[in-house]
């Protein structure tokens, strides 16, 4: 059972998730958001310095419960595709569910506050995946390339096809899913040519 500072916390990250995604990071004051989340402004101010703490606290929070999702029954001694596959379901399952998380995420990355992100607070869960990556790139599983561009097409498109405004016409059905892994998959695995 959650104390009732950590309720009044969460209170405050679902009213700061609610107001930024109804009317944006300029206009969701943190007057607005203690309303909304039936606080005070000073117990705003009890857990973070400003604002904008605020606002880059509640986006690694959410990176952290996602990260934690698609993490889910990780096993690193399966195999490597399997895995993947793992992260792939388990974050299209965490979107699904938490579609405003989703949407405060988009708007952030592409906001100004995105610059101030220590991402090493939310992609330390990954570590295990990570190694599992380089792993396979070793034993020429998957191809050894620059870290970015290997996760640009092995983890990205999850974002791009979670995404409703970039691929409104295609529906994320579990075949939908899983074909669009194997396509990820294609482009990272080792060619045997």
């Amino acid at each position: 059972m959650r104390s009732p500072d950590e309720k009044k916390k969460e209170a405050i990250f679902e009213a700061t998730i609610k107001l930024v995604n109804e009317i944006g990071f300029a206009a969701a004051s943190v007057a607005k958001i203690a309303k909304q989340a039936n606080v005070s402004p000073a117990t705003i101010y009890t857990y973070y310095k400003n604002k904008e703490d605020l606002l880059v606290s509640s986006y690694i929070e959410i990176k952290k419960r996602k990260a934690s999702a698609s993490m889910d029954g990780f096993d690193e001694s399966s195999p490597l595709k399997e895995s993947l596959r793992k992260v792939w379901d388990n974050s299209f399952e965490f979107i699904a569910k938490n579609k405003d998380y989703f949407q405060y995420v988009e708007q952030f990355t592409n906001s100004p506050y995105h610059d101030l992100v220590d991402d090493s607070q939310s992609t330390a869960i990954f570590q295990p995946f990570v190694l599992a990556l380089e792993a396979g790139a070793k034993q020429k599983i998957i191809r050894e390339v620059d870290f970015d561009i290997l996760t640009a097409f092995a983890l990205h498109p999850i974002t791009i096809l979670s995404n409703v405004r970039a691929s409104k016409d295609v529906k994320m059905t579990r075949k939908n899913i899983a074909v669009a892994f194997e396509m990820a998959w294609d482009a990272i695995s080792q060619n045997e040519n």
